[in-house]
């Protein structure tokens, strides 16, 4: 006994060792930032924004020049939008060129570095910024990732392949469809639709694991988790307003696109459509702040999914429906000071054929009754607590109050006879400020609509 209790002490003792070590080397091992004396005035002149422009501004310009050299050589541009020419090419260089001048002017960059003049500092900063590269710049890259989980539903491959490759071109995004085959017994169809497509080949994982192996392939800044019962337009509106939205709103970190809920507590089922603002005046868009939003289409930008830890896999076993999956991983976003939207477009359409295995009466059992229980059980312990839920609730109350208009009242989502639970009263125009900063919500410098078009940047 004295001996097997010695072994768990020896076994005690040498697991602390070892992680206080692991710990230690990686927290003392890091590169020193400022290794290199030239390279220091980057650093100690500039502010944290300037910093970050001037490293974006100094990958871009050695991504022309790599870009130019492939071009003069006669490599094919691997790019969805074509085959830029060399003039487009240089212009675009040149502007950065042009604002990397005005920027290490406005630092005084050459006077406080020693240097002969700014092609002098515009050299030293393509040195010291080359610590890291930008996937971002890399040519023919996706922007927007589509993250499929199929399983058996052979009569739809076709259709959701050349629908959404369509889309994608009808607006000029560059796409990609990730798709995790869940039952590789079909795996020869997905492989025929190879490029475009980006195929997986699982075992039955089902959403969670699924999207998350999906997630871990894609490359664009947005994902779109798509579901294999959903046949796409052949028109990408939706995906150039989508971009419009994320980039209009620095803090938006999830966009729904399916079904919502402004307050979960407060509605006893999920909301569809338009909400009822006017169109946004800085986008032009219909949409709205919501607590929780539903799979799919469900779009995350690529960063906020990885910071956020992806999909939650243990609520479920590999086989079993990720349900809850989408409102939790809302829910975290919340938490960790990203904001949940929803907007609502036409154009998709249910599979015609057949029901998914979980509307099934053996499915439902399985995924509605007995894992809502363990899904809906662990989502309720981890955020369902009356004053947190209260919370939440008026914080997305608050940034629609505040980004919102109605053209008449009896359009507010609040305050309806079945609810009561709030209204659509916004503070006046002074006491905006006061009521943003009380909430914590960052207003907007401007209100217009943005411009179209869509950025690559990670």
């Amino acid at each position: 006994m004295l001996l097997h209790l010695f072994q768990k002490r020896e076994l005690r003792l040498v697991f602390w060792t070892w992680f206080l070590c692991t710990v230690f080397e990686e927290t003392s091992a890091g590169p020193d930032g400022n290794l290199f004396q030239t390279c220091n005035i980057f650093q100690t002149d500039l502010s944290a924004d300037e910093w970050h422009t001037l490293r974006h501004l100094v990958q871009g310009i050695q991504a022309s020049d790599a870009s130019l050299g492939s071009l003069r050589v006669g490599r094919p541009y691997p790019s969805a939008n074509g085959q830029p020419s060399e003039a487009a090419l240089q212009s675009s260089k040149a502007a950065m060129l042009s604002q990397l001048r005005d920027l290490l002017q406005a630092a005084n960059i050459p006077i406080q570095a020693g240097l002969s003049g700014i092609d002098a500092a515009i050299a030293l900063a393509m040195s010291c910024m080359s610590s890291q590269l930008l996937p971002s710049s890399y040519p023919g890259r996706p922007v927007v990732s589509i993250m499929l989980n199929y399983f058996k539903r052979p009569h739809v491959i076709q259709e959701i392949a050349d629908n959404m490759r369509a889309a994608c071109l009808s607006v000029s995004i560059p796409c990609e469809l990730v798709v995790n085959v869940d039952n590789p017994h079909e795996a020869g169809a997905w492989v025929n639709e190879a490029g475009f497509v980006v195929p997986v080949f699982s075992a039955n994982l089902h959403e969670a694991r699924g999207y998350n192996r999906a997630a871990r392939l894609a490359r664009g800044k947005y994902l779109v988790v798509w579901q294999d019962d959903q046949i796409p337009p052949r028109t990408g509106t939706w995906m150039l307003q989508m971009i419009r939205l994320f980039q209009t709103y620095p803090r938006l970190g999830i966009l729904g696109m399916n079904t919502y809920r402004i307050c979960r507590q407060k509605e006893s089922t999920n909301r569809q459509g338009n909400p009822g603002w006017n169109p946004d005046p800085r986008t032009g868009i219909t949409w709205t702040y919501v607590h929780f939003t539903d799979f799919a289409p469900m779009a995350i930008l690529a960063s906020v999914f990885w910071e956020l830890g992806g999909l939650e896999e243990g609520f479920s076993r590999p086989g079993e429906c990720g349900i809850t999956g989408d409102w939790e991983l809302c829910a975290r976003a919340w938490v960790a000071g990203w904001q949940v939207g929803h907007f609502s477009w036409d154009g998709r359409k249910g599979d015609p054929v057949a029901h998914g295995g979980t509307h099934t009466s053996v499915g439902a059992l399985a995924c509605w009754n007995r894992q809502m229980d363990v899904g809906g059980g662990s989502f309720t312990k981890r955020y369902i607590h009356p004053v947190f839920v209260q919370d939440m609730c008026e914080r997305v109350w608050a940034h629609n109050m505040l980004t919102f208009t109605l053209r008449s009242p009896d359009r507010c989502p609040y305050g309806e006879q079945s609810r009561g639970w709030a209204n659509c009263t916004a503070p006046p125009e002074e006491n905006r400020a006061a009521f943003a900063a009380q909430m914590q919500i960052h207003l907007p410098t401007e209100n217009r609509q943005s411009e179209a078009g869509w950025d690559i940047g990670r």
